[in-house]
């Protein structure tokens, strides 16, 4: 059975050899990741899977670009790119 209680998984086959991810509540966190003066909320929401989780690709995304923009190196203009970090933190 997959997240969604569909039985008609391919994985199903395999399901004794993973764990499947729990199925978290919907909850807000706060962090300044140790760079900014105000704490940010950052909501996740697994109740429907992994698309409203934050991955620690997008915190480390988040972090980079903290740190390049507070050590005066200008952004604009450039492009970011952000593929299957999770919620869109960085966006």
């Amino acid at each position: 059975m997959d997240l969604f209680g569909n039985s008609d998984s391919e994985a199903e086959p395999f399901g004794d050899l993973v764990t499947p991810a729990p199925i978290m509540k919907a909850h807000t966190t706060q962090t300044t990741f140790g760079l900014l003066k105000k704490p940010i909320l950052l909501h996740e929401d697994l109740s429907k899977g992994c698309g409203g989780m934050i991955w620690p690709a997008g915190e480390l995304l988040t972090k980079y670009v903290l740190k390049k923009y507070m050590n005066g190196k200008n952004l604009k203009g450039k492009r970011i790119v952000e593929l299957g970090a999770g919620g869109g933190m960085t966006s």
